[in-house]
């Protein structure tokens, strides 16, 4: 089963800030995220996952952090100067799309 790790700066709710964590990803999804300061590790249980929501929303959240890293590293101004709005209204249009599907 093919792994990759990457490092990430996520909210952590143990150390109750922003920390290094580290991403494990098996085949291409997300199996494991641990804080690299306390060392909480959550895992995700893809089978769950895929029987409790639609296949290609979850497709679209987990890859989230891979398609944002591309898109810093293709145009670093264009990213920062669209992030404030994206952060703002991204909640609100994956639960409008949750709900309509």
């Amino acid at each position: 089963m093919p792994q990759n790790r990457i490092e990430a700066d996520l909210f952590c709710v143990v150390c109750e800030k922003d920390t290094p964590h580290e991403i494990t990803y098996k085949n291409e999804q997300i199996s494991q995220i641990t804080c690299k300061e306390c060392n909480i590790q959550i895992q995700i249980n893809q089978e769950f996952v895929n029987n409790h929501f639609k296949e290609d929303f979850v497709k679209r959240v987990l890859s989230k952090p891979t398609r944002m890293t591309a898109e810093m590293e293709a145009d670093l101004s264009i990213f920062l100067k669209s992030l404030p709005s994206r952060v703002i209204s991204k909640p609100y249009r994956v639960y409008k799309e949750y709900k309509e599907k």
